[in-house]
């Protein structure tokens, strides 16, 4: 029953404790569940600082040197557009030109260089130049031992040109050819060598189906003759008529081709070699068989007297090139900043009326590699400079965070088409301006205050609780009573005690025999004298034991 009431008081003093240290943590630990809700909600920050309109790109006025702060970027075909600097301005070349290509031979000279056709490999009897131009004379006669294999010569006068640039990157936007020839020929009788042409009479029985001719005519191919054309020719159809009379033809033009097909067949022939192609000044000859056995044919003089060949070629421009100027700015960086809005300012102007040809190249602006939706036509665009938009452009939804805010103003080609001449855009004064808005909150965060509290609450309270259990279960007593307690508490341990507990009679008896061991060894000498000594101490030790 003692027993059950002193358990009874211990457990209702830790209850007491218990409520004690409840009630110093929960008003700590409510303040701060209650001011971790409230920072949730409506977080609280110690400030805001404001940059309106800060100036994001150096050298806006692009004095020298503008790189490399600013640099150039070309993307498509490099010999179509070139940037340069000038005073405060930046510049974006579309390099247009326009050449012309001529073939001047009158006559044509030593250049040309005889030789086979393919088609008709026998040479005429003769062939050479002189001064008045590319020759040929050839006799045929039936009878003679090379028979009909005579009657069908040809010679090829070529010549091989490079042009001065590449013309995959040109458009021939014109071209012509001029050839002038003449000849003279035996008009009867044919037993001499007359050319029989239709109207002849001829002796019974004819043999007439096309009648003798001699054709003059201009090539143009690829040196390997991948592409061969024929662009001027004339075939003579009266030349040595008997009545009346036509023994020979004055200088007389060659039949052209229309340009846009002697275009065609250049572009072609461009196509398949860059740089080179071959011009051919040909002469053929037909001898047909009209008097079985005795047929002769002379053909006194056949001259081709002059060439002229030209063409006109245009830079050309290829679609979706382009030419820029960059700069790369600083970043805006940290959650704890917010961009509040980007405004770009530049001017530009064009040194010459745009072209026609390309209605939809424009100037763009570019805020990290994205479009802005408003763009500037070159056909608008004049010879001085002029703001881009009154106010400026709104580039904020394109400016984002954590990246180096860049610019690119750049000259977009829509269209291929070929461009005459060099235009020039230019462009100054661009300004990027960027306002946003940079948070500060506390370095310590309140919560966290009130975290610490609670934690320096709980410490005290258990140190507090720690001190009243000592207090009541030990240091309320005198050192004497904790002494007789803490004895009194090791008696009904169960645990055998370090010290064991004896008789008086036994522990005399055992200090007794410990004093006698020593009093033998100073009487080893004389055991006898020793025995009756032992034999006097216990006699007396009966006497001196407790009764």
């Amino acid at each position: 029953m003692r027993i059950l009431l002193k358990l009874n008081k211990r457990w209702f003093l830790y209850v007491i404790l218990a409520i004690i240290i409840v009630s110093i943590a929960f008003p700590s630990l409510n303040s701060f569940s209650q001011l971790n809700r409230e920072t949730s909600i409506n977080p609280k920050t110690s400030g805001t600082i404001e940059y309106l309109n800060e100036l994001w790109l150096e050298n806006p006025t692009f004095e020298d040197p503008i790189e490399p702060t600013w640099f150039s970027n070309i993307i498509g075909d490099t010999s179509d557009v070139d940037t340069s600097t000038g005073t405060n301005q930046a510049n974006m070349a579309i390099l247009g030109e326009d050449f012309i290509f001529e073939v001047v031979a009158d006559p044509p000279d030593g250049n040309w260089t005889a030789v086979n056709n393919p088609r008709f490999p026998r040479f005429p009897d003769s062939n050479f130049t002189d001064s008045a131009g590319l020759n040929v004379f050839h006799f045929w006669d039936e009878a003679e031992s090379a028979g009909q294999t005579h009657n069908t010569p040809s010679v090829h006068w070529q010549r091989g040109f490079t042009m001065p640039v590449n013309m995959s990157d040109y458009i021939i936007t014109s071209a012509s050819v001029q050839a002038t020839f003449n000849a003279t020929v035996t008009v009867s009788p044919y037993s001499t060598g007359g050319i029989d042409c239709p109207g002849d009479p001829g002796d019974t029985p004819l043999q007439f189906s096309t009648g003798d001719y001699a054709r003059f005519y201009v090539l143009i191919s690829d040196p390997d003759n991948t592409y061969e054309y024929e662009i001027a020719y004339n075939q003579t159809i009266n030349l040595g008529q008997d009545s009346p009379a036509v023994p020979s033809y004055p200088d007389t033009l060659m039949v052209p081709v229309p340009q846009e097909v002697l275009i065609a067949y250049l572009t072609a022939i461009f196509k398949e070699n860059n740089f080179n192609f071959t011009i051919t000044l040909g002469i053929d000859i037909y001898c047909e068989d009209n008097e079985s056995g005795v047929d002769r044919d002379r053909w006194d003089s056949l001259i081709i007297r002059s060439l002229n060949f030209t063409f006109a070629y245009r830079k050309k421009i290829d679609q979706f090139t382009s030419v820029s100027w960059n700069q790369v700015g600083e970043s805006i960086s940290g959650p704890n900043k917010l961009i509040m809005g980007g405004n770009l300012q530049f001017e530009y102007k064009i040194d010459q009326n745009w072209t026609s040809s390309s209605p939809n190249s424009e100037l763009r602006v570019l805020i990290n590699n994205n479009l802005h939706t408003e763009t500037i036509k070159l056909s608008t665009v004049t010879d001085s400079f002029q703001k881009a938009k009154i106010g400026g452009y709104d580039v904020t939804p394109l400016i984002l965070k954590d990246v180096n805010i860049s610019l690119s103003i750049q000259v977009y080609l829509a269209d291929e088409f070929g461009l005459e001449n060099l235009i020039t855009v230019s462009i100054t004064n661009a300004t990027l301006l960027i306002s946003y808005i940079e948070t500060f909150t506390d370095v310590i965060p309140e919560p966290w205050i009130f975290t610490g509290l609670f934690i320096i609450s709980v410490i005290g309270a258990g140190v507090l609780a720690a001190y009243l259990i000592a207090y009541q279960t030990y240091l309320k007593y005198p050192v004497p009573v904790r002494k007789v307690r803490k004895y009194r508490k090791s008696l009904s341990n169960d645990k055998t005690p370090g010290v064991g507990i004896v008789s008086q009679k036994t522990s005399f008896s055992r200090d007794y025999h410990q004093e006698l061991k020593k009093t033998e060894k100073l009487l080893k000498g004389a055991p006898k004298n020793g025995k009756i000594l032992r034999d006097k101490l216990l006699d007396k030790k009966e006497d001196l034991l407790p009764k």
